[in-house]
């Protein structure tokens, strides 16, 4: 599939590494500047990127057409005016919401390139990349890992999966809120690592809340312990966010929602399937934290 070409109207100075060679700078759209999606907005702004952002909300609006963003009336607007949109919802219903149903797919021009951050089903990304290829349109699966203070920090690891051209021509853009960036195979691919990343990073969560648990109960507070775990054998991602945050009960209050929508996501996934998700299933079930149920 041919992917997107620079707009022959785009006038801005071109980011480092944000055009084919001897191109315009291709222009960017972005859909869901919420708490993960906003600091991505300003990175992309901030490196020099045309941004075209469609947000329902006034104050997100206005905020980001000070820093520089084009606004546009509708996602679908915005969608059929750029070369690359990037969507960046909370779920994967939010996700078909607004491409599927609100139409912003069907509005895409052929030749360019949807780059989706939710994480989402395999089976929901590879049938939405088979009916965006009708329009001509490439879909890059490409789910993230990280936090807002990770994209702030331009750290953020985005995982890609999806036709090779299309992600060498989305690449740099990528790198204004990401320094990793793990090519994964074909779409769908990024969502398999993705949960089962996700399922993992719960089970750690467990551990460090029953760690946490442990350690009181013998005298040991929260920061020194998570500070000293920190530079031990026992350090897990989930040992650092819990000695950040300072507590189990921020921890909850700010991981969890995300973590129990993953984890169903991905016990769905693995019961469509006829699978099983065994150890890492049986962790995060019984652990002392609350993962499974509604969010």
């Amino acid at each position: 599939m041919s992917v997107a070409q620079p707009r022959a109207d785009s006038t801005d100075a071109s980011p480092s590494g944000a055009s084919p060679a001897g191109g315009s700078p291709l222009t960017v759209g972005f859909i869901g500047a919420g708490s993960m999606g906003a600091p991505m907005v300003e990175r992309l702004l901030a490196a020099g990127h045309t941004v075209h952002l469609y947000a329902r909300r006034s104050d997100v609006s206005a905020r980001f057409t000070d820093l520089g963003a084009q606004l546009g009336p509708s996602a679908t607007e915005v969608a059929g005016a750029v070369d690359v949109l990037i969507v960046c919802p909370f779920s994967q219903a939010q996700l078909f919401e607004i491409l599927v149903s609100g139409g912003a797919l069907a509005a895409m021009r052929p030749g360019s390139v949807l780059v989706q951050h939710a994480t989402v089903s395999p089976t929901a990304i590879r049938e939405l990349a088979t009916q965006a290829a009708a329009g001509g349109v490439a879909v890059l699966d490409a789910p993230v890992s990280g936090t807002s203070d990770s994209i702030r920090a331009g750290r953020l690891t985005v995982l890609v999966g999806g036709d090779k051209a299309a992600a060498d021509l989305v690449e740099p853009i990528l790198g204004a809120y990401s320094a990793t960036v793990v090519r994964t195979g074909e779409v769908g691919s990024a969502s398999v690592v993705k949960l089962v990343n996700n399922l993992t990073f719960a089970a750690h969560v467990q551990t460090a809340i029953a760690a946490d648990n442990l350690g009181r109960s013998l005298g040991l507070d929260t920061d020194l312990l998570m500070g000293a775990l920190g530079v031990c054998s026992a350090n897990s991602s989930a040992i650092q966010l819990l000695g950040a945050i300072g507590s189990t009960k921020a921890l909850a209050e700010f991981a969890l929602p995300y973590l129990r929508k993953d984890v169903a996501l991905v016990e769905q996934v693995a019961a469509d399937l006829g699978l099983d998700v065994g150890f890492l299933g049986s962790v995060v079930h019984d652990g002392p934290a609350e993962l499974t149920g509604d969010a």
